[in-house]
This record gives structure tokens, C-alpha cells and sequence, in this order.
């Protein structure tokens, strides 16, 4: 647990940073993420190469907080499954928006006894009201 909690605090730390390459140690070679309304991006390097291309866009945002609070998780030998609520803060072209969501993921113990997302799922809630959070960005 406290690999997957190591995990959760590279995540946020890398989610800030806004930086392709930071967020491309938080992936298994083999990840899945599935993003609202596109396909799936199958393989690490496919989804570093769209956070590459989202990094490096102009007026791109900024993240200005990111908190994920997990609700549960599940260790099934080398596999670990989560859920939780989320809340982020942008920035983008001087206007400020705040979002919430709830997510699926699921982590994968490496050779080396880390973790890694092997598959993440992020839907939006339509409100604030729609989430349980205790340190929602504001």
C-alpha cells in the first residue's frame, strides 16, 4: 500500500508539473487510458506522445490544483483497482475553470516492486454536488 500511496503522490506531483515527461513514469509499458470522446491510447508511448503534443501547444492550460481522494483499493496480487473522486483547477488564457470527476483505475506492480497505471478511466461530474470531497480545488 505504501508503493500505490507513492504512486498517488508522483501523480499529483507530475499532474502539476504539466510535463509529458513526468507523466510518462507514471504509465506501464502496456497502459490504456481511455480520454472523453477519442479513442483509446493504447501503449505508454502513445500516450506520452499526445501529452507531448497537448505540452507542447500554444494557449495550452495550466493546471493550477489537482487532488484525486481514492474511495477504495483493492490488491489482487500483482493488479491493484481503484476508485475516487477528483477536483482540478485550470488556467487558460487568463480565465480560471474548476472541474470535478469520479475515475476507474488500474495499477500493475513493476519487476522492480513499483506501481504503474495499467488503465485509467476519468469521467466528468457536471458539479460539485456530484462528488464527495473533502479538499476540493476551489
Amino acid at each position: 500500500r505504501a508503493a500505490i500511496e507513492r504512486l498517488h503522490e508522483q501523480d499529483k506531483e507530475a499532474t502539476l508539473s504539466d510535463s509529458a515527461d513526468q507523466l510518462a513514469k507514471l504509465w506501464d509499458k502496456d497502459a490504456v487510458r481511455f480520454p472523453m470522446g477519442r479513442p483509446a491510447e493504447i501503449g505508454a508511448a502513445v500516450i506520452y506522445a499526445d501529452d507531448k503534443r497537448w505540452e507542447m501547444g500554444s494557449g495550452r492550460e495550466r493546471t493550477l490544483c489537482y487532488d484525486n481522494e481514492i474511495q477504495d483499493v483493492q490488491i489482487a496480487g500483482d493488479w491493484a483497482f481503484e476508485w475516487g473522486y477528483g477536483s482540478y483547477k485550470t488556467s487558460k488564457d487568463g480565465k480560471v475553470s474548476i472541474g470535478y470527476g469520479v475515475g476507474l483505475r488500474v495499477m500493475k506492480r513493476q519487476s522492480d516492486g513499483t506501481w504503474r497505471f495499467a488503465r485509467v478511466m476519468s469521467l466528468p461530474a457536471p458539479s460539485a454536488s456530484a462528488v464527495v470531497l473533502q479538499h476540493p480545488c476551489q
